[in-house]
């Protein structure tokens, strides 16, 4: 091969290397946006519930004593962490909401001033994941439709 056959050829692998980042990074982007929607408090409960359940049934401190107690330092230890991650999981929380709350009061003073009430960055901005889901179904403006039966026969008369 010629040095510019081989150079092309490298500069070909650059580019495919770099379309596969930009698509990994992206990837990453969206994962994380998924991670966060699903980690409704619901399900943490629920997951918490079982791990407590399965740690209960394995019976990890009378293994811990048996063993002759430097397992239940660790224990202490692992409890101590996941403390440590919940307070700061909650301190983020509620700063991110202080910080919505302070963005909810400048929209609403924003929207004082307008004639419509509604200013054209709010109206132009797409809404994201999470407003999606707690805002208002434009189906339930509509009258609702008489259910029908699950059989061949009707439920009218």
């Amino acid at each position: 091969m010629s040095f510019d056959k081989l150079l092309a050829k490298v500069e070909q692998a650059e580019d495919a290397l770099e379309a596969r980042e930009r698509q990994v990074a992206a990837d990453f982007r969206v994962l994380g946006s998924t991670w966060r929607e699903t980690l409704t408090p619901t399900r943490i409960v629920i997951a918490g519930a079982l791990a407590g359940f399965l740690v209960g049934r394995a019976r990890p401190v009378h293994a811990a004593g048996a063993i002759g107690g430097g397992s239940a330092r660790w224990l202490q230890m692992a409890s101590s962490v996941a403390g440590l991650v919940g307070a700061l999981q909650a301190k983020f929380a509620a700063e991110g909401a202080e910080s919505a709350a302070k963005g909810a009061e400048a929209e609403v003073a924003a929207a004082a001033g307008s004639p419509a009430g509604v200013t054209e960055a709010a109206a132009a901005a797409p809404l994201s994941p999470s407003e999606r889901r707690y805002s208002a179904d434009p189906a339930w403006d509509r009258p609702p439709v008489p259910a029908e039966a699950a059989t061949d026969v009707s439920e009218r008369r």
